[in-house]
């Protein structure tokens, strides 16, 4: 007889599932000053690039806090292609890191 679990149990153990599949590899410290030196440029490129008709950067207070989420996510290996402190070249760059 099969055993039933509630709802929320199936949730859980699929939410459970997911986590250990995409847990973040461990990075070697070289890897991490690669990607660090990239993802500060990343940060530079944001600062300096024009910002006043994003709602979330028009003051420069606004604008540090915006563009500061961009190391946390470069360095969790989240790069979005639209963003022009992105380039193709950057990217290259990115991924040539050593795991």
């Amino acid at each position: 007889m099969p055993v039933k679990l509630p709802p929320n149990s199936i949730c859980s153990l699929i939410c459970i599932a997911v986590a250990f599949c995409v847990a973040p590899a461990s990075a070697s410290p070289d890897g991490d000053a690669c990607r660090k030196q990239i993802c500060d440029g990343a940060v530079t490129s944001c600062m300096g690039s024009e910002q006043q008709l994003n709602p979330f950067a028009r003051t420069a207070d606004e604008k540090k806090v915006y563009c500061a989420q961009f190391f946390d996510g470069c360095m969790k290996r989240n790069i979005v292609a639209d963003l022009p402190w992105y380039s193709p070249e950057t990217v290259a760059r990115f991924l040539r890191c050593p795991s």
